[in-house]
Formats: C-alpha cells, structure tokens, sequence
C-alpha cells in the first residue's frame, strides 16, 4: 500500500468510528414502530412522571404511564390545547401530543425529547398509531 492510500485509509477509518459512535447516542427509528416497545418507553420516563402526566393527579386528565396512555391519547380530545385531537392517527401534524413535542413545548419539566424520541412518535403516528 502506498504512503498516499495510507494517509486516506486512517481518517476515512476514523469518521467511520466516530458515525458508529454518534449512532448509539441516537438510534436511528426502526421501520416498524411499537407502541409498547419504543413509544412506551419514551413517556413511562419522560412524561408519566410525578407532577406530570401521572396518578394522583395527570395533567391535563392526560395519564401516560404503562397500561393507561394509549387509551389516554388515540382519537382522545384535547382538554387543554383544545380543538384537536391528543394522537390522530396517520396525521402528526394533526396531533395536538405531536404539535407539543415537536414545537419543544412539552415535556414542561427537564429538556425537551431529543429528536430521535420525537421522530419515533412521529413514525408510530404515521404509521396508524397502532396498540402493539
């Protein structure tokens, strides 16, 4: 192997490494998103939280925590963001749940949801927001 063929092997190695790395920290969303596999997960931690949307008392009416949020959201009017629909499904931009989180405005506690969150309840609305 020549000196010029080495000098371009190492930092083409090197970027490769660096964008598997990226990767981990932000998986790319699955073609087929579940509801209780990576939606779930998403609001069991970062909504379904104490002083949130949780028992006692879930904001809004609004409770997401295992086993309740699905019937809490699809085809569910809005109470406070009213008129809309919390999950329409097929049509992101028509759930107000979506509107929030895209626009950064919920969750109203701690960081806004990182992109790939927001594209994974993104493609699970697309994609008919279904109860799997």
């Amino acid at each position: 192997m020549t000196m010029n063929r080495r000098r371009l092997l190492i930092p083409t190695l090197l970027l490769f490494a660096l964008a598997a790395c990226e990767d981990a920290k932000n998986p790319v969303v699955p073609g087929a998103v579940s509801f209780r596999s990576d939606v779930q997960p998403i609001f069991s931690a970062r909504c379904a939280v104490s002083g949130c949307h949780a028992q006692p008392s879930p904001q809004a009416g609004c409770d997401l925590s295992a086993g309740q949020s699905y019937a809490n959201l699809v085809n569910v009017q809005a109470v406070v963001f009213a008129p809309g629909v919390r999950i329409k499904p097929d049509d992101p931009e028509g759930s107000v749940l979506y509107q929030l989180i895209s626009a950064g405005t919920m969750p109203a506690k701690g960081n806004p949801l990182r992109d790939f969150q927001i594209e994974t309840i993104r493609t699970w609305i697309e994609q008919g927001a279904k109860d799997d």
